[in-house]
């Protein structure tokens, strides 16, 4: 069994290229830049938007308060050698001790996109999740049509195990959730080879 995680401080995951650290305030003008993109919001829904200095600090807050109550955490994503500004985000969500299996979330700003960066930062943060919170499973869902994001999750080692019809509401209309997973035993033969 390993040892779960004890959340006494927020870790910082490094890769060859990125940086994943814990947001302050300092950070909500990022996310307005993030969030502002209607490239990266085809695809998300945030309510409420996250449009303003005031709004961005809230969700960072709301982020930030998961971690202290000990069941999600999301950090910011940095170049390294470029400064310390967020270029997106990703975290784990609605972990659940008893079925010891989590979901994962990630995002980027789209001047960042097809370089590599939001596949080697859930590379980082599947690592990581399989490493500190005894996790048998790690799942994530995306938009039926995100073709971006299911790249992502299958260079990661994620199998598409089904679609949720017209599952959410998004932009006036119901869409299909994709369904992906990835077990432990597929990710430890992974790693290993």
């Amino acid at each position: 069994m390993t040892p779960v995680f004890d959340f006494s401080h927020f870790p910082v995951l490094e890769t060859e290229r990125l940086r994943l650290r814990r947001m302050t305030h300092d950070d909500a003008q990022a996310l307005i830049d993030l969030y502002g993109d209607p490239e990266v919001m085809r695809y998300l829904i945030l309510d409420p938007p996250c449009d303003n200095i005031p709004a961005a600090i809230h969700m960072i807050d709301w982020m930030n308060g998961h971690f202290e109550q000990q069941n999600a955490m999301r950090w910011g994503i940095t170049l390294k050698g470029q400064g310390d500004s967020v270029v997106g985000t990703c975290g784990f969500h609605f972990w659940s001790r008893e079925h010891r299996r989590t979901d994962i979330g990630y995002d980027l700003q789209t001047a960042y996109w097809g370089r590599g960066y939001i596949t080697e930062a859930t590379h980082a943060l599947v690592r990581w999740c399989f490493d500190h919170l005894d996790l048998h499973r790690v799942q994530a869902d995306c938009t039926s049509g995100n073709t971006g994001s299911e790249r992502v999750l299958e260079k990661v080692g994620f199998t598409m195990e089904g679609i949720w019809r017209e599952n959410t509401f998004e932009h006036g209309q119901f869409v299909d959730l994709k369904q992906y997973g990835l077990l432990r035993r597929e990710y430890l033969a992974e790693s290993t080879e």
